[in-house]
């Protein structure tokens, strides 16, 4: 698994699917290799999200029964 020095974060993600769209605007990808690669993306942007909610529940629920 990722350690937190090489954790994806969602500034990663958004630089990969910026170099998506780059290289579907060049010709370099098509479409479907740009629309999937960019789903593959989302999908783990939308895991870094959910994660990130989780872990700030967490502390607000420690902070609130150790207040």
């Amino acid at each position: 698994m990722f350690t937190n020095k090489t954790d994806i974060t969602a500034k990663d993600i958004k630089r990969l699917l910026l170099g998506v769209y780059k290289r579907y605007r060049a010709g370099e990808i098509t479409e479907q290799t740009a629309y999937k690669e960019s789903s593959i993306l989302n999908s783990i942007t939308k895991a870094i999200e959910v994660t990130d909610m989780e872990e700030r529940l967490q502390s607000i629920e420690e902070a609130l029964r150790n207040g």
